[in-house]
């Protein structure tokens, strides 16, 4: 399971709960030190940080690809980064490369289009992906 903009209020809740239920935890955020702190706050946890910028889909796609090296496949992504400041202005203020930058911000860097998603991968096991935000959720069941 992958907490994508993890930190220390839902991302460390998201990542208790199924840490508790034996899911293996990968923590994904742009800070190396803070990654750390949140890994070591998550007693009984098997918890690793994985840094990523989610503007930037080759570094979020690498961090997720280690993720599942390193702690098994993710069949579960929690998708909850905090949307930077500029992106909450009215919308008469708002220009075209405001939108470019929140959609670059959406998850559409881990969609199962994603390289980092392999048909057969997906085939194999039941994939869920919620974001705290409410843009979209995916379920994909496993092929026959």
């Amino acid at each position: 399971m992958a907490v994508v903009g993890a930190g220390p209020g839902l991302g460390a809740a998201v990542a208790r709960r199924f840490g508790a239920e034996g899911f293996s935890v990968a923590l994904v955020a742009r800070s190396r030190e803070k990654l750390d702190k949140l890994a070591g706050d998550l007693p009984g946890v098997a918890a690793r940080g994985f840094v990523a910028d989610v503007r930037d889909t080759g570094a979020l796609g690498a961090a997720l690809d280690r993720a599942a090296e390193e702690l098994g496949p993710v069949e579960v992504l929690q998708y909850s980064p905090l949307p930077q400041k500029e992106f909450l202005r009215p919308v008469l203020e708002t220009t075209v490369d405001d939108l470019s930058a929140a959609v670059e911000f959406s998850p559409g860097a881990i969609t199962p289009g994603h390289p980092t998603h392999d048909p057969d991968v997906l085939a194999e096991r039941l994939w869920r992906m919620h974001t705290s935000r409410g843009e979209f959720r995916v379920f994909a069941e496993p092929l026959p």
